[in-house]
């Protein structure tokens, strides 16, 4: 019988593969009816929900087309009884904006059977909108 692996596990395998710019693997540990939000204002083209795995591939696209990452850290993740929860830091700037963003976020997993079913990120969209519109 193969070993369960830990919410804090799962969290891990995401973000190896996003560090690593592996779409492939981020999308194999997405439930197909997975619901992606990133929380703030709709003036930032990435921010909004996405529902299912098509959706979260074209998430994957806009954020490929105008976000520019410099830095992107884990700093902790937290095991819960549904998921987990995961605080970041990130640094970086959008494409043709020069004013640069570096803040930390809390992104909470909601994670069933292996998969991730829900995917929410916090962080500071104030910073993040000024970034946008410089």
């Amino acid at each position: 019988m193969p070993e369960e692996r830990t919410n804090c596990a799962v969290a891990n395998e995401l973000y190896a593969a996003f560090l690593a710019g592996d779409l492939e693997a981020i999308y194999a540990l997405l439930d197909p009816g997975i619901e992606w939000e990133l929380v703030g204002s709709s003036e930032v083209p990435h921010f909004g929900i996405y529902r299912g795995i098509d959706e979260v591939k074209r998430f994957f696209s806009i954020v490929g087309e105008i976000n520019r990452l410099e830095l992107f850290e884990v700093l902790s993740c937290t095991e819960t009884e549904k998921g987990a929860y995961v605080e970041c830091r990130e640094r970086g700037h959008f494409e043709g904006h020069p004013r640069q963003f570096e803040m930390r976020s809390c992104q909470i997993l909601e994670i069933e059977d292996g998969r991730i079913v829900r995917f929410r990120i916090y962080q500071d969209t104030a910073q993040m909108l000024d970034a946008w519109r410089s």
